[in-house]
């Protein structure tokens, strides 16, 4: 699949949004990015274990936990997960902590069906991250290869029609 398909495919009208990284700190591209999701009005949950919330939305501290609840149709905090057809999740994270999330990911029954897209944000990513892709079979619905949401995140969301 071209990026492009991928960038289409990662957008869908009864998505869930992650940001994995999610910052309180506006000069850091976690905060830039959890505001392009909020200000294109997409139901956006900031994850970071250390914060309780950032641009007024509760955070929730693992990917894990937001996969756990859309495998069980719950919601979590004020986020209605048990209603979404899946979760496409930025990262702004490290490479270690990308690889860490990619495993817990890895561990969440019927996770291939869940996870609808994967953005790898500049600098989140290196081989290992690219390899575990591989590894855990995700390979198909991630977006790498320097391409950041800022720049080609509402192409995505007009291709998908949002």
């Amino acid at each position: 699949m071209s990026t492009k398909a991928r960038i289409k495919t990662f957008f869908g009208p009864t998505r869930q949004y992650a940001v994995a990284g999610a910052s309180n700190n506006p000069s850091k591209f976690g905060f830039k990015v959890l505001l392009w999701y909020v200000s294109h009005g997409l139901s956006s949950i900031p994850i970071n274990p250390r914060e309780k919330e950032i641009l007024g939305q509760p955070v929730v501290g693992s990917v894990r936990l937001v996969l756990n609840a859309v495998n069980e149709h719950q919601d979590v905090e004020s986020y209605k997960l048990s209603k979404v057809d899946g979760v496409s999740i930025s990262f702004l994270t490290p490479p270690n902590i990308t690889v860490a999330t990619l495993k817990e990911i890895a561990t969440v029954s019927g996770y291939k069906d869940i996870v609808k897209g994967l953005w790898l944000q500049p600098g989140s990513y290196d081989e290992a991250v690219l390899d575990l892709v591989d590894q855990i079979g995700l390979e198909g619905v991630v977006i790498h290869q320097d391409e950041c949401i800022l720049v080609r995140g509402e192409e995505g969301m007009y291709s998908a029609n949002l």
